[in-house]
């Protein structure tokens, strides 16, 4: 594709010659096709020794349609004709097998080609000449009875195969006397069984579809591909034309004798659609085998046995209907018993809710949420419309939350990847999963899901070199838990949290602890200055100093705003200084602006309130979390938990090698290569000189790049009182105080630290703080789980406390609040550079 986009770029004028050429082409084989197609139809017809008729349909105001039609009329007349209606898309050829097997069953069969459809010229003359006509399945219906009329066929059983289904409902409903019985044959039917479900919706898809393939398609070169034009037109207004809605007011009202025959792996219509109709319709008896949509040309014996016995019941007026359900092919649905509630509300419930929620899972399960839909969508369990827009919303909602992405490339991109992932998807599906889930059950469906969430993930990376890398950096990733995603680590302290909720009767008790602290104790969204400000009742001898610039004003404005702070605030030490939003998490937005000229690129860039803060050089960086004590009798206000060094990566250059491939060579810098080479696009190429070091990260966070050293060695009384004095002298905007979170904090000596001399804190993380020895390399995750256990423990004790003390819980939805208004700040921070 890079190749295709740099020819067109360097030689414009020949691709737009060569696109000419194609695209005349294409108008060419489609204006030569039509006729053609409809020759081709008819030959085939009168192969099939085809009679002539000329149907009269009439309207309120009289005739509106006359025109020869050929007709397929076989097999003996000493019983009451079959009448085989196609699809759509489809013709009248394919019902020539089914309809071969009738007549060796004693059955005369009547088949034709629906207007529009291959030996038939389109509507436009009823279209025309009444505006009320359609290409609806009502408007069909009056074209079968006006064959029946000019046929002399008094009375006749109907057979209606996936659309053509609609057209015999009418026909039963519209002219019951000259109906003997309706065979609904992989029939579509009542609205809430196709596809969402909603009327809206699916002629929003419709309408789509003839924008693409009736108009857009005029300017793809398909060199015929899609088939005829004016056969894509009248199956699209076929769907369009049609108002299921009045198909499932209908049904029930239907006295007519019908077969309901479907089958079980029918990937068009669902096989609960067709149980829905045979609900509906009290008149009905369902066959469910073990087929798919194409009985009628895969299985045309085994259908023609279950049709002829039903019809051989009602050749004589007023014999009752039989009501049954021959279950010949026991369903198994997807996830088994515990799944079938949830699929009735996929398949009844409100559309937006379905996608609303498919999008949910999608983007908090990743990949795994992602195959759910598409697996659920091969199955036929989940319309591909609303999956396409699930997987696009999610995709997203990701690049402009998590990502920060803007490039209206990735944007479009967003809308292509599910189409490709639900395309392949379902073939997948089909061919393997399907057959798999209902060999295997509950596990196979289960299995199924992470084969496909494997295989979005390769996609087609095996076969480029940055693929393979980027799958051998997955698999380094999916080795040690200090990549696994934060549900993947926390997820220890849901026992937890539900035995507190119990006991304190709130769910969110933890959100009692640091009543100082807004947003839950700092639960997420807090403000970096109020925190800051609390902090520095400890004094800015400890505590690096900070000042606020509103989010009011130009980038301009904003930016002299700091640059007079810095100016006229000694507490600021000049430069360099440290610019960070005042809600941010990961290390996100930071930036040490050296000089003027980085500060207004900075608001150029940055459009919420920032933090301005006093620059420690370090060079060294730790964690210490603190955890304050419930015991009176304590001499101090609480201990450290836990410590932790942290560790900046440096590039060692070698003076041969450019910055992207030095990146990628190195062990453990190409396990977080995305956040890199984002951080320095614009020098991936560059060759610095040998010996040189580059610093890949300015900030002490994990995602940014930091490497970070449980540190137990470093925990002193001294260092743990000089802490404890900080923690304790915490006075928040409400007064309120400190009992938990972690301390980021900046040294020059080890040795001063451990005396606890010569540090200097940066910012508290509050209640959601992770004790980050639980990402050291050389840990194991056994560790890790074992110390979030303690963690959270502590954070419910605390928070149940305080509580008793009278502070209250966030609620869930301030938690819901608050979260959003995080998230959608997150979105106009510059990155850490």
């Amino acid at each position: 594709m890079k190749r295709i986009g740099r020819f067109i770029r360097r030689h414009p004028w020949v691709t737009l010659v060569v696109y000419t050429l194609a695209l005349a082409s294409t108008w060419i084989i489609e204006a030569a096709w039509e006729p053609a197609r409809i020759e081709w139809g008819q030959e085939m017809l009168r192969d099939l020794n085809a009679v002539e008729v000329e149907p009269v349909i009439e309207s309120d105001e009289g005739e509106v349609f006359r025109s020869p039609y050929l007709v397929a009329d076989t097999g003996p007349r000493n019983k009451v004709p079959i009448v085989l209606l196609h699809g759509s898309p489809g013709g009248a050829v394919g019902m020539n097998l089914l309809a071969e097997e009738l007549n060796d069953d004693g059955r005369r069969a009547i088949w034709f080609d629906l207007p529009g459809f291959v030996s038939q010229s389109d509507l436009d003359e009823i279209r025309d000449r009444d505006e009320g006509a359609d290409y609806g399945a009502d408007t069909y219906a009056e074209v079968v009875l006006g064959i029946l009329d000019a046929m002399h066929i008094d009375r006749a059983h109907i057979v209606g195969w996936s659309n053509g289904g609609a057209v015999a409902l009418y026909l039963a409903h519209d002219h019951p006397d000259r109906v003997a019985s309706i065979t609904m044959l992989g029939s579509v039917g009542a609205q809430e069984t196709e596809g969402s479900g909603s009327f809206f919706f699916e002629h929003a898809k419709y309408k789509l579809g003839q924008l693409v393939l009736n108009y857009g398609a005029k300017l793809v070169p398909h060199f015929g591909a899609l088939g005829p034009s004016d056969e894509r037109q009248a199956f699209l207004w076929n769907f369009s034309d049609t108002d299921q809605r009045e198909l499932t007011a209908i049904m029930p009202t239907i006295n007519t004798p019908t077969l309901i025959l479907h089958g079980r792996n029918d990937f068009l219509t669902p096989d609960w659609a067709a149980e829905r109709h045979f609900e509906l319709i009290t008149t009905s008896s369902l066959v469910m085998t073990e087929h798919d949509h194409f009985m009628p040309f895969l299985e045309p014996e085994e259908t023609a046995e279950y049709i002829a016995d039903f019809v051989a019941r009602h050749d004589t007026p007023g014999v009752p209907a039989e009501r049954f359900y021959d279950n010949e092919a026991p369903r198994r649905t997807p996830f088994g018993k515990v799944g079938i509630e949830f699929l009735n509300a996929v398949r009844y419930g409100p559309w937006l809710g379905v996608v609303l929620a498919s999008a949910l899972a999608a983007f908090v399960l990743g990949r795994v949420g992602q195959a759910w839909i598409v697996v659920l969508m091969g199955a036929s369990e989940l319309d591909i419309g609303l999956a396409w827009v699930a997987l696009s919303l999610s995709m997203l909602v990701w690049m402009v939350i998590r990502n920060n992405e803007r490039d209206w490339k990735a944007w479009v991109g967003s809308l292509i990847r599910p189409s490709a992932m639900l395309g392949a998807g379902f073939f997948l599906t089909q061919l393997a999963f399907r057959p798999l889930g209902l060999a295997m059950g509950e596990f196979g469906w289960t299995l199924a899901v992470l084969i496909m969430a494997l295989a979005i993930e390769l996609n087609v990376r095996p076969f480029t070199r940055e693929g393979r890398l980027g799958i051998l950096i997955q698999w380094k990733r999916l080795r040690h838990h200090e990549w696994w995603p934060t549900w993947a680590m926390h997820w220890v302290a849901i026992p937890i949290f539900v035995a507190s909720a119990l006991k304190h009767r709130h769910p969110l008790v933890f959100t009692c602890c640091n009543p100082g602290i807004d947003q839950g104790g700092g639960f997420a969204g807090e403000s970096k200055i109020d925190v800051l400000t609390g902090l520095l009742h400890a004094g800015d001898d400890i505590v690096l100093f900070g000042d606020i610039v509103r989010a009011d004003g130009s980038p301009a404005h904003r930016a002299h705003r700091a640059r007079s702070l810095i100016e006229r605030e000694p507490r600021l030490g000049g430069y360099p200084v440290v610019l960070k939003p005042n809600q941010g998490e990961n290390g996100r937005g930071l930036k040490i602006c050296r000089n003027d000229a980085d500060v207004s690129a900075y608001f150029e860039r940055t459009h919420a309130d920032v933090l301005l803060q006093r620059f420690h050089p370090g060079p060294y960086e730790l964690g210490v979390f603190w955890v304050r004590s419930m015991h009176a009798d304590s001499d101090r206000t609480g201990t450290i938990f836990s410590i932790c060094r942290k560790e900046f990566p440096v590039l060692e250059c070698d003076g041969e090698s450019s910055i992207g491939a030095l990146i990628d060579a190195h062990h453990r810098y190409r396990l977080q290569r995305d956040v890199f080479r984002k951080r320095f696009a614009d020098r991936l190429g560059e060759v610095p000189e040998a010996g040189a070091q580059l610093a890949l990260s300015p900030a002490g966070n994990h995602k940014q790049g930091a490497i970070f050293h449980d540190a137990p060695d470093l925990h002193t009384p001294e260092l743990e009182a000089a802490i404890d004095r900080v923690s304790s002298a915490f006075l928040g905007p409400n007064g309120g105080g400190l009992d938990f979170g972690r301390f980021d904090v900046r040294y020059a000596d080890e040795d001063e630290l451990k005396a606890g001399r010569g540090l200097a804190v940066i910012e508290l993380n509050g209640v959601t703080s992770e004790t980050i020895n639980i990402y050291d390399p050389n840990l194991s995750v056994w560790f890790a789980w074992r110390i979030l256990r303690r963690q959270w423990r502590l954070a419910c004790e605390l928070g149940a406390w305080r509580k008793a003390q009278g502070v209250k819980p966030m609620s869930v939805f301030g938690i819901l609040f608050g979260t959003r208004r995080h998230l959608r700040g997150r979105r106009v921070y510059a990155p850490a550079s």
